[in-house]
């Protein structure tokens, strides 16, 4: 990918959050870039960063968050074509609500009933942005407005237009949602856990109009999810997260068929999977542990039954894999011992990558 077509590049990232019990150290120097036309998935357990993340790029983080370092630069084009780059933490909340929420960068939250305005009528929510952003008449926002829900698969867009959020099912009202984001042709999407409220196959939609509507616009998407099942079907690269910090990183299919990490490997032991010979779910052994109280070395080591001595004491750098994929762990340091995923995560990728291959046989 050439440099000009870098539309988000996030380095050492360090945010924290003041609490009555004390600060939270959330994010502790998060580095990655995004393309024009990229999917990247960010994944991991609730509470490892993922949301705040973006957020920050969005600049819509809590009052009670302080950012202790790094750059979010977001690159952009005016409508007369000249480019622009700006980093998103030196700008103020009322800069970014006016040129980047919701213009340039929209976000679809995981429950749509949150984020719609139950006092208004669909119509009038798809119509908001447009006129704030762009001045349009009112009949030019309606005009789009029915363009665009009929665009997202909503069958009699004008008899929904007049509808209240609470008269539509949970599909339509996230159909309405990703119809809102949008609005003003944004150069990125952010999808956080777009379908966890849904039954699968209304998710299955969902993300397949996603697909689409990227393919057709040429967007950017940033996926955050912890459903490893959603993010083998939409994502380019993937990010694997864990107590504030990039633990993993490469293509879809290095995360998928080559992890490295310890944490990767309990995150896809843990897929359902209805091949498998064992009897019961896997779960990653222990808890995410308490950010308030911060440990020295690696953050996973009292949950990863291959921790080594170091762990405890030195947090690992990211080794590089391939030039696409890194990890941080210190079983790939050269000296460490060798150790492989566990055989049952083997057989599973085994039949992960017979079936794509039935699959890509099949297309």
């Amino acid at each position: 990918m050439e440099e000009h077509d870098k539309i988000l590049s996030v380095r050492g990232l360090d945010i924290a959050f003041r609490t009555t019990a004390g600060s939270v150290h959330a994010i502790r120097g998060i580095d990655f870039d995004l393309y024009r036309g990229e999917t990247v998935a960010i994944v991991g357990e609730s509470g490892s960063g993922k949301s705040v993340t973006m957020k920050a790029a969005m600049g819509i983080l809590a009052s009670n968050a302080s950012v202790k370092g790094g750059t979010i630069l977001f690159s952009y084009t005016h409508a007369d074509g000249s480019p622009e780059t700006v980093d998103i933490l030196k700008k103020d909340k009322k800069w970014i609500r006016r040129h980047i929420n919701g213009k340039r960068m929209a976000m679809i939250f995981q429950d749509p009933m949150t984020s719609l305005d139950p006092t208004m009528t669909i119509g009038r929510q798809v119509m908001e942005g447009m006129i704030w952003h762009f001045k349009v008449t009112k009949e030019e926002a309606y005009r789009r407005s029915l363009k665009l829900l009929q665009e997202v698969g909503i069958v009699d867009a004008e008899k929904r237009m007049k509808n209240y959020p609470h008269q539509l099912s949970g599909g339509m009202r996230q159909r309405v949602v990703i119809a809102i984001a949008l609005s003003c042709n944004p150069d990125l999407l952010i999808c956080d856990e777009p379908t966890t409220a849904l039954d699968v196959t209304i998710q299955a939609m969902i993300l397949e109009l996603i697909r689409r509507i990227q393919r057709e616009r040429g967007i950017s998407v940033i996926y955050i999810t912890h459903d490893l099942g959603v993010v083998a079907k939409v994502a380019d690269y993937i990010d694997v997260m864990y107590a504030g910090r990039i633990v993993e990183k490469g293509t879809a299919n290095e995360i998928f068929y080559d992890p490295r990490h310890p944490y990767t490997w309990g995150l896809l032991s843990a897929m359902p999977d209805l091949d498998t010979e064992d009897e019961r779910l896997y779960t990653i052994p222990g808890s995410p542990p308490n950010l308030l109280y911060e440990k020295p070395g690696d953050a996973f080591a009292p949950r990863n039954p291959y921790a080594l001595k170091i762990d405890d004491r030195l947090g690992p750098p990211m080794f590089r894999i391939t030039d696409t994929h890194y990890a941080a762990t210190w079983l790939l340091d050269r000296r460490a011992p060798k150790v492989d995923m566990p055989p049952e995560l083997r057989a599973r990728i085994a039949r992960m990558k017979k079936e794509a291959g039935l699959i890509a046989g099949n297309e």
